[in-house]
């Protein structure tokens, strides 16, 4: 029989070590009321929806602390009349001490008086700041650029001071928690590159941008922490995926697919010896690298192998090589 051959030779594999885990945040964001007792007016955005930095949530009713803001304002201008009052006052105390019908203690009053007045003057501006600050708090408002991961505001509801009624995924971006082996996790370190199979089958390459401190005493397993260099849709936090970390490059035995016949659960290759005959080997495969695959052991490095027909071919059968 006619067969092609191959010769066995190294190649540079890169080397990769598999794990799974789940699809985690990034980093997430609460919005949250600061101020209670108000019911909520309008919600602007719904789960899913993407948000800039800056953009207006949901609004709370405005109608109290703009009335507390009015009178802390009239409360001001009131304040300031006094003010002013008292630095007439203050003046015409000093013009009648100099011609000597104020006595000290009179004109010391008037001076007492006039900063009594810059006092209520400075309280009413604070009072001021405030309630604008509690109208403010009135808006809920997106502390980052990202996506609505989880909203639980409701229209009319008044919600308690501090509670969650929207978490934002931030920059819409998501990590890949990858669980190793101990002994795994001392072959990685932050910046090796890394890839990602999600269930649809598309891949997303990453980069790991931390190693967790401490083993899980249960399972000995440690994590390693990937940001992803995409989000598509199809990845979706709290997914479970399959994925690999590079650890460098090796010198590896390989040989086209081609020659490898698998035969009663043994991979097999035919080595041509000097007579032309083929033998036998039981190899072991590893890793395909392209249209090759990596040899483990069972075969020399530089062994003249069938490429081609091996299916066909038995132990000790007399071949003939094809010319290139």
């Amino acid at each position: 029989m006619q067969v092609e051959t191959a010769t066995v030779n190294t190649i540079q594999s890169r080397e990769r070590i598999q794990a799974q885990g789940s699809l985690v945040a990034w980093r997430e964001a609460a919005v949250s009321p600061q101020v209670q007792g108000l019911a909520i007016t309008e919600v602007l955005v719904e789960l899913g929806d993407r948000v800039e930095r800056g953009q207006l949530l949901a609004r709370l009713d405005q109608r109290l602390p703009l009335a507390e803001l009015a009178q802390a304002k009239a409360q001001w201008a009131e304040a300031r009349a006094g003010l002013d009052e008292s630095h007439l006052q203050l003046e015409r105390a000093m013009q009648l001490k100099a011609k000597g019908f104020f006595s000290e203690s009179q004109l010391s009053q008037a001076q007492n008086q006039s900063r009594m007045a810059k006092a209520r003057v400075d309280a009413a501006q604070a009072a001021i700041e405030l309630r604008e600050l509690q109208v403010s708090q009135t808006e809920l408002r997106a502390p980052d650029s990202g996506l609505i991961s989880a909203k639980a505001a409701l229209l009319g509801a008044i919600p308690p001071l501090g509670a969650e009624l929207f978490k934002i995924l931030v920059q819409s971006r998501i990590e890949w928690r990858a669980e190793l082996t101990s002994q795994d996790l001392a072959r990685i370190a932050p910046g090796y590159p890394a890839r990602v199979q999600l269930p649809t089958g598309e891949g997303i390459e990453g980069k790991v941008r931390l190693l967790a401190p401490s083993i899980d005493q249960t399972n000995r397993n440690g994590l390693a922490l990937v940001t992803l260099a995409s989000s598509p849709k199809q990845a979706r936090v709290g997914q479970f995926v399959q994925g690999s970390i590079d650890v460098g490059q090796r010198s590896v035995m390989s040989l086209p697919q081609s020659a490898l016949v698998v035969r009663d659960g043994f991979t097999l290759v035919f080595q041509i010896d000097s007579q032309n005959r083929v033998r036998a080997h039981k190899v072991k495969a590893g890793a395909v690298v392209g249209d090759r695959v990596e040899i483990l052991e069972g075969i020399a490095q530089g062994a003249l192998v069938v490429a081609r027909g091996g299916a066909f071919l038995n132990d000790g059968d007399l071949v003939r090589i094809a010319k290139p």
